[in-house]
């Protein structure tokens, strides 16, 4: 992956600017500062545009915590795969592994919560399922009566890079995009707005691109269409 220090650079070539030495990076000032805002901008643009980019993918475990039904998300959380929830093998607890089912909160509350409250903190037993909880978490039921570790997948929110050699999880195939990206940021600031148009443009196509080839991906195609069978009537003289 790109530094930020090496994309700040390739806008900065692009607008015929003074590069930024490594040494002078927190400290710059005039169109070099504008410059590393516009990359960051063009990073946040691009990680808004899908709530699944596959850079961002990411899987959490974690340990249950006995008697608990609700945790918090991880770090940097954007979007969970619900399907993902997995008890996982623990031979010391005598569990296998086991995916959790998905349910809304309002059956939570209305099947399974008074149980759950009822057992207080030795908890029920293996969970079954989960749900998204009330606030930033999800949640487990039945209330967990052992330690289980349990696994899921999720999509990682972008983080705003600060230092020389930070790194952006968009693979560096689509450095152009991101410089694209940054011009448009870049001309805006300055408002030319001609160029910031021209550079919008093109930053708009590269992030398609990236959608046509990361997110647009298809294991088979279907045939919906209907066979039709037309029937001659032949008369007899």
């Amino acid at each position: 992956m790109s530094t930020f220090l090496a994309l700040t650079n390739q806008l900065l070539r692009r607008v015929n600017e003074v590069e930024i030495a490594q040494a002078d990076f927190l400290v710059t000032r005039g169109v070099q500062s504008v410059a590393k805002d516009a990359i960051k901008s063009a990073i946040a643009h691009i990680n808004r545009a899908e709530f699944e980019w596959p850079f961002n993918a990411a899987v959490h475990s974690v340990t249950l915590v006995v008697g608990q039904e609700e945790y918090s998300w991880p770090q940097y959380f954007k979007v969970v795969d619900w399907n993902s929830f997995q008890i996982q093998k623990n031979e010391s607890l005598g569990t296998t592994s086991k995916q959790l089912s998905h349910i809304s909160r309002d059956t939570y509350y209305k099947d399974y919560r008074d149980a759950d409250d009822d057992a207080g903190a030795v908890g029920v037993g293996l969970p079954t399922f989960v749900f998204e909880g009330h606030g930033n978490g999800y949640g487990v039921t039945p209330s967990p009566d052992k330690a289980y570790p349990i696994k899921f997948r999720y999509y990682l929110n972008h983080t705003d890079l600060q230092l020389h050699d930070d790194v952006t999880r968009i693979p560096n195939t689509y450095d152009s995009v991101i410089v694209e990206g940054g011009l448009y940021y870049l001309y805006s600031f300055r408002d030319n707005l001609e160029a910031a148009g021209l550079a919008l443009t093109l930053f708009q196509q590269g992030i398609k691109e990236m959608q046509s080839i990361l997110i647009n991906k298809y294991d088979s195609i279907r045939d919906t269409r209907v066979e039709r069978v037309v029937r001659v009537i032949r008369s007899v003289a």
